[in-house]
C-alpha cells in the first residue's frame, strides 16, 4: 500500500517533475503484484515498548493517545507499499513497525488508539482496512480512497466527516464506470478483475486551501487531514496524502505523518506551514483538504 492506498503511487512520478517543491506523498511507479507470490514471514508481534505506551495512556482522551502512540513511532523511514496480506497476491506483511507510508502510519496509530487493549488493535486495523466482517484479502482491501476507504470507515462508525465545521466547502463528485478503469493507464498495477474494481459515485467535501490556512489553528486535535488535488478527467483519485493532528504540551497541535518531505519518514510539521507549502504545487494543483475525526468508542467517549 503506497502513501494512502497503493494506487496513488501508480500515478507517474513525472507528473511532479516540473513542480517547484517536493510532494509529501511523492508518486512512485510500483511494480504490479505477482500473482500467488510466496508468503513472507511476519515481522512478529507488537513491539513491547509500543504496547507499554498504549497501556500507559489507555485512560487518556483519544487525541492524547494518538499523540503518545504516534510519538513512539517517530523517526522511522518512509517505504512505499510496505504492507500486504502476508500471502497470495501481495505477500508483504499485514503489519510492520519499522517503516510506514502515510496511510499505514495513520491506520496503525488509529488502531492502537481506538482499541480497548493493544491485543485488539489487529482487529481494529482489519476493520479499517478491509471492512467490518470482511476476510483479509487483496481484493477486499480498501485500495481506492474515495470509493472505498473514506466511505467505508465513515459507514462503519470509525470516523466522521467534519470538514464543514471549518467553513464553506466545495463538493467534488465523479462517476467511476467500467470505462473509467479501462482507460486509466495505471489500471495495470492492480490485480483485480474488471468485475472486482469499484464503480459508482466519488464524492468528497473539500475545504479550499486558502480557508484551511485561515483556520489551521482551529482544527481539532485527533483530526485526520486528507490532501485533495483538483479533479482530472479520467483519473479516479483526488486524495494524495494522509496525515493527522496531535496535541502538543504547549496547548497547540502539530501535524504528524509519514512523508517524503525533507529527509522523509515519520515526522512532524506545522500544519500552517504545510498548507502554505502546498500552494507551490503547480503541476497538479492542490484544491484543499478534507477533515475526518475519529469517534471515541464505548465507555471512553466521555474522556476529557
Amino acid at each position: 500500500m503506497a502513501c494512502s492506498p497503493a494506487w496513488w503511487a501508480a500515478w507517474p512520478a513525472l507528473l511532479l517533475a516540473s513542480s517547484a517543491v517536493a510532494d509529501p506523498g511523492a508518486f512512485v511507479e510500483p511494480s504490479a503484484p505477482a500473482p500467488d507470490a510466496p508468503a513472507q514471514p511476519p515481522l512478529g508481534p507488537l513491539p513491547p515498548e509500543l504496547v507499554a505506551v498504549a497501556l500507559a495512556v489507555a485512560d487518556r482522551p483519544l487525541p492524547e493517545r494518538m499523540a503518545a502512540i504516534s510519538a513512539a513511532l517517530l523517526g522511522l523511514p518512509y517505504v512505499t507499499d510496505p504492507i500486504g496480506e502476508g500471502t497470495g497476491i501481495d505477500a508483504d506483511p499485514i503489519a510492520r513497525y519499522d517503516a510506514f507510508d502515510c496511510l499505514t502510519y495513520t491506520e496503525e496509530v488509529l488502531s492502537l488508539s481506538l482499541a480497548g487493549h493493544p491485543a485488539h488493535a489487529a482487529q481494529v486495523r482489519a476493520e479499517l482496512r478491509y471492512g467490518v466482517g470482511q476476510d483479509i484479502s487483496y481484493t477486499n482491501r480498501r485500495h481506492f480512497m474515495e470509493l472505498q476507504w473514506i466511505p467505508g470507515v465513515i459507514r462503519d462508525g470509525w470516523l466522521r466527516d467534519t470538514t464543514r465545521d471549518y467553513g464553506k466547502t466545495v463538493t467534488l463528485t465523479k462517476e467511476v464506470t467500467d470505462s473509467t478503469w479501462q482507460h486509466w493507464r495505471s489500471r495495470r498495477h492492480f490485480a483485480h478483475t474488471d468485475e472486482q474494481l469499484p464503480k459508482g459515485t466519488m464524492r468528497l467535501s473539500v475545504l479550499p486551501l486558502e480557508r484551511a490556512a485561515e483556520v489551521a489553528e482551529q482544527i481539532r486535535p485527533g483530526s485526520i487531514i486528507l490532501t485533495v488535488r483538483s479533479d482530472r478527467p479520467g483519473v479516479p483519485l483526488w486524495v494524495t496524502h494522509v496525515s493527522f493532528l496531535v496535541p502538543t504540551s504547549e496547548g497547540g497541535t502539530v501535524m504528524r505523518h509519514a512523508t517524503k518531505l525533507g529527509d522523509g519518514g515519520t515526522r512532524d510539521h506545522d500544519l500552517a506551514w504545510y498548507l502554505q507549502h502546498l500552494q507551490g504545487y503547480t503541476n497538479w494543483r492542490v484544491l484543499g483538504i478534507s477533515i475526518l475525526e475519529p469517534i471515541e468508542p464505548g465507555p471512553r467517549n466521555g474522556l476529557k
